[in-house]
């Protein structure tokens, strides 16, 4: 049985063109790859769990699947343009689904789904999924089959009592005609559709209940039913002992005893009912539809929630993984040179100062990043506030620029700052914009390769100030743009290994955001980025 499904899910992937795909079944525990084709099913390890946290929470289609970062991964690494996913099992009770899912290489709805060989395929494939399910349960309920043999020993030994009992229940009209047409057997909901009791009815014939305008043309329907005999149904109106008229669908076999016609066995369905029902059906479909669409845009609203959870996680990740290899940097050089100081009483005195330089410096830029997440979090939280005054920012950008000449200079960076001669008084935190522009103009530095070129742009305008700092450096990817200022964002550099913690653009976003300003980046790979920040100012502007 295993082989036969392996070998039809092999044939449908032929059938559907797909290089790859997988029978996954996935209950509320674990995900397991039943059937695989392709060149390597580890690869598809986080797509599976994916699809495990998917299926705890909402059923999994197309449109649901696309959207997992996951999912995008292996796109890419496949090179292909769409997944197909269907469910051809599943247990209820359990959560338990064995799901199909072929990667195909059109864009659009894949063509084969509206192939009947694919369906045929797909249809065979299910029921041999169902078959399989169904022998391991046989298998596992073995004990209870002598108790079954009973129960069924006692259904078939008590077949007219049963029967009895299914007229009994019934809603619709079901009855046994004689050879002549009349009855003699008949339930009594059928009876009652017909405002009769059920022994008015026994031994009437068939055509009495029968409007005289349609008389003739039932009796042609009865006489085609006893001669085929086979299942044969036709439409007819019944009247009732209160004179209404009922639409009946007659559905009747003939009864054969030594394959002679002895009598005639039907039901009636109430197509009044139905027609009531259908009408319902009718009324219903749009709310349906629209309660499909909004089961849709929920849906969609909880996995961009998911994905988006998905993504700060994974960012997050990182964030803990770079920020304590920023920290270990540091502490190994003081914890380093401390040593050697401690160890070494005999260390010449220039050495020990220079040790001394060392540990300090580090010591500086452990406290920097430590104090930048701090500021970070305290900025999300509220708990930061702005201690506003009038400053002449110019004097306080020039203040800035010489202190990052220094490390400019041992670069071979040109460093120019471009300013207005007058003085240009804003009321803000001069502090925190202190350290803003002077996480800027270091990070320019930073970016920028030995012999390029930095400047600082200050222009005066009408209500506000802008200040531009450009450089000539490596530049930020385009795609990465948008996330520049995401928290724990960092931009991806394969072989470059260049320091930092991730939360210094989110600190800079974040106190401009706070006095009212703007913040824009302009950058392209291997050409530099330029930073534009607008602030508003006092209207006092001094020669």
């Amino acid at each position: 049985m295993v082989e036969l499904i392996d070998n039809t899910f092999h044939v449908l992937t032929k059938v559907a063109k797909s290089k790859t795909g997988m029978l996954l079944r996935i209950n509320n525990s674990d995900a397991l790859i039943l059937s695989f084709i392709g060149d390597d099913p580890e690869k598809y390890d986080e797509f599976k769990r994916s699809l495990l946290n998917l299926h705890k929470i909402s059923a999994i289609d197309d449109h649901s699947v696309e959207s997992l970062p996951a999912y995008k991964s292996v796109k890419s690494n496949l090179g292909i343009q769409s997944c197909f996913i269907q469910s051809v099992f599943s247990l209820g009770e359990q959560n338990e689904v064995v799901y199909l899912i072929l990667f195909c290489n059109e864009v659009n709805k894949p063509k084969f789904i509206n192939d009947d060989a694919f369906m045929s395929i797909l249809s065979f494939l299910s029921t041999q999924i169902k078959e399989l399910y169904q022998a391991n349960f046989n298998k596992n309920n073995i004990l209870q089959e002598s108790d079954t043999k009973i129960d069924k020993d006692f259904f078939t030994n008590n077949r007219e009592e049963n029967f009895n009992k299914l007229l009994s229940i019934s809603d619709d009209l079901i009855f046994i005609l004689d050879k002549d047409g009349c009855f003699i057997e008949i339930n009594e909901s059928g009876a009652m559709l017909l405002d009769y009791k059920e022994g008015e009815i026994l031994g009437k014939h068939f055509l009495e209940f029968i409007p005289p305008e349609n008389s003739v043309e039932v009796a042609t329907a009865i006489d085609m039913m006893l001669n085929s005999k086979k299942v044969a149904s036709f439409k007819t109106d019944l009247k009732s002992k209160l004179d209404r008229q009922i639409s009946f669908v007659i559905t009747g076999r003939t009864i054969l005893k030594d394959d002679v016609v002895i009598g005639l066995f039907g039901i009636g369905k109430d197509e009044t009912k139905i027609n009531k029902l259908r009408d319902e059906l009718k009324k219903l479909k749009p709310k349906l539809i629209e309660a499909q669409r909004l089961i849709s845009v929920e849906r969609a609203r909880v996995w961009q929630k998911y994905s988006l959870i998905e993504e700060l996680e994974r960012l997050k990740s990182e964030f803990v993984s770079n920020i304590s290899h920023e920290f270990r940097t540091p502490l190994a050089s003081i914890v380093g040179f401390s040593e050697t100081i401690v160890s070494d009483p005999n260390l010449p005195d220039e050495m020990k100062a220079e040790f001394n330089r060392v540990i300090f410096n580090e010591g500086k830029r452990l406290a920097k990043m430590i104090n930048d997440i701090l500021d970070v979090s305290s900025i999300e939280g509220g708990k930061i506030t702005l201690n506003k005054s009038n400053f002449d920012i110019v004097q306080m950008l020039e203040e800035i620029v010489d202190n990052n000449r220094e490390s400019a200079k041992k670069k071979k960076i040109s460093f120019e700052f471009d300013r207005t001669k007058q003085e240009v008084i804003i009321e803000a935190d001069r502090e925190k914009l202190a350290r803003t522009f002077d996480a800027l103009i270091n990070n320019a530095i930073k970016f920028t390769n030995e012999d390029g070129r930095v400047k600082v742009t200050f222009n005066n305008l009408f209500k506000d100030i802008e200040v531009v700092i450009s450089d000539t450096g490596i530049g930020i990817p385009e795609k990465d743009l948008p996330y520049m200022f995401q928290k724990f964002y960092r931009v991806s550099r394969p072989g470059t290994e260049i320091p930092g913690t991730g939360v210094g653009l989110v600190f800079v976003k974040q106190i401009i955001d706070l006095h009212k300003g703007l913040i824009s980046i302009q950058s392209e790979l291997g050409n530099g980025t330029s930073f534009i920040v607008k602030l508003l100012k006092n209207i006092r502007v001094t020669s």
